[in-house]
């Protein structure tokens, strides 16, 4: 049995009492069903992240981590398909004048949550792809443990960071993030990042000034986080700044 196996094992005896191997084996199986997953080492680990709450990284190496979060980061939401088998797409809901006009509520709240709609995947794309850019530099400058290497993070943001990792374990209930440390970071701790080793963003982002940005965007992406509405003239900002990302990124735009 694997490490991850055991460690699954263990931690099903402790929380339901006495359980066989077997027993343990169908569950997982039925996760790497139900999980369309492939490979067995795969689905153990992916069933110990996510079902049984286990901390993966003492128990999987680096290569399997990274197959753990390229499986993390392909997960969709479930859409519901239509009589015809083509993907349902919702439409913003409204707000009835009457109900309106019952609770108080302002008449624009459906047009503000349809713009608002429109641009947090543009603040969603520019928060994972710059902590893609982050960590695969890094990584290639200092290894897939670079997080922890003197001088590259600072404590304060790994103080930040093992808080808001300890808080989602506190709450089970809670759907978990990614595995690395980087998923757990914000705007002002990824421009902190940056800035701490700005010899190698430069080579990267020349002068487009990223911490200078992402400070910026920063209360405009809390905003967003508080569902709250924006100035049109700052869904612009974002708008051109991630235009601005993409090209100097080389990333193709979506047609």
């Amino acid at each position: 049995m694997t490490k991850i196996f055991n460690a699954i094992y263990s931690k099903t005896k402790k929380t339901e009492g006495e359980i066989t191997v077997r027993a343990v084996h169908y569950r997982i199986d039925d996760f790497k069903k139900k999980s369309k997953i492939v490979s067995r080492r795969l689905a153990e680990n992916a069933y110990a992240y996510e079902i049984m709450d286990i901390d993966v990284e003492n128990f999987i190496n680096s290569d399997e981590q990274k197959e753990l979060q390229e499986w993390l980061s392909k997960k969709t939401p479930e859409t519901t398909p239509t009589s015809r088998g083509k993907k349902q797409i919702k439409k913003p809901s409204v707000i009835r004048k009457k109900v309106a006009e019952t609770f108080g509520l302002p008449e624009n709240l459906t047009r503000e949550a349809s713009r608002m709609a429109d641009i947090y995947p543009d603040i969603y794309y520019i928060e994972n792809l710059i902590r893609h850019v982050v960590m695969d530099t890094l990584e290639r400058k200092h290894g897939k443990g670079w997080w922890n290497e003197p001088n590259v993070v600072s404590n304060k943001i790994k103080e930040y960071v093992e808080g808001r990792k300890n808080l989602e374990r506190k709450n089970r209930w809670h759907p978990k993030r990614r595995i690395h440390e980087i998923f757990y970071t914000d705007f002002r701790d990824l421009s902190r990042i940056i800035a701490t080793n700005c010899t190698e963003f430069k080579k990267i982002f020349a002068d487009m000034e990223i911490e200078a940005e992402l400070r910026k965007l920063e209360p405009l992406r809390n905003t967003i986080a508080h569902s709250n509405p924006l100035p049109q003239k700052e869904c612009n900002r974002i708008k051109i700044f991630l235009d601005d990302l993409k090209k100097q990124l080389n990333i193709p735009f979506e047609k």
